[in-house]
């Protein structure tokens, strides 16, 4: 009757362990979405490198983490998981004059840290942009209120108007629950 006992537990762990983690994952992940608009004046340099900031950026993150039923004292972990840049004006202006970009995510208290970049954007790209990540553990600034970005772009060609560009950023959060 024990090994009968042990074999039905032991069988229903094996059947429910991958999924059992998968819902705890569930759990403990969710997403953090910020944007931030920018504009990258004109130029008539090229390969020289443009550093473009950008106001501080609300994380609303007490308020998320309260929606999770976590806390900024139980994240474990913060990546960035998507950065999307999309042109927003002049309508007909694509990427192409960009050679490359490096994205710096920073606040006063951990400093600058690249979060994304593309370091040879092709000519033939369109007006959306989506940048490769680091993977670099961003807990410290999605925990505070506010962190600002800074923009590193290299031109490739001249342009005679400025260009605005809207950044739309997802960070995955993995946090123990209250």
């Amino acid at each position: 009757m024990k090994t009968t006992y042990f074999l039905l537990i032991t069988t229903f762990l094996i059947f429910t362990g991958c999924n059992l983690q998968e819902k705890i994952d569930k759990i403990t992940t969710f997403n953090i979405t910020n944007s931030t608009e920018f504009t990258v004046p004109s130029s008539t340099l090229v390969d020289v490198p443009i550093d473009i900031g950008t106001p501080d950026i609300n994380t609303s993150s007490k308020q998320t983490f309260e929606n999770n039923n976590t806390r900024a004292d139980l994240v474990e972990n913060v990546n960035l998981s998507e950065l999307k840049l999309s042109i927003t004006n002049p309508n007909d202006r694509t990427f192409s004059f960009l050679k490359s970009l490096k994205i710096y995510i920073s606040n006063d208290a951990e400093g600058k840290t690249l979060i994304a970049e593309n370091q040879d954007i092709s000519e033939n790209v369109g007006s959306t942009l989506n940048l490769e990540t680091t993977g670099t553990d961003l807990s410290e600034y999605i925990k505070e209120d506010t962190y600002s970005l800074e923009f590193e772009a290299v031109t490739r060609e001249t342009t005679n108007s400025k260009t605005d560009i809207r950044a739309e950023m997802v960070f995955e959060v993995r946090a123990k629950i209250l």
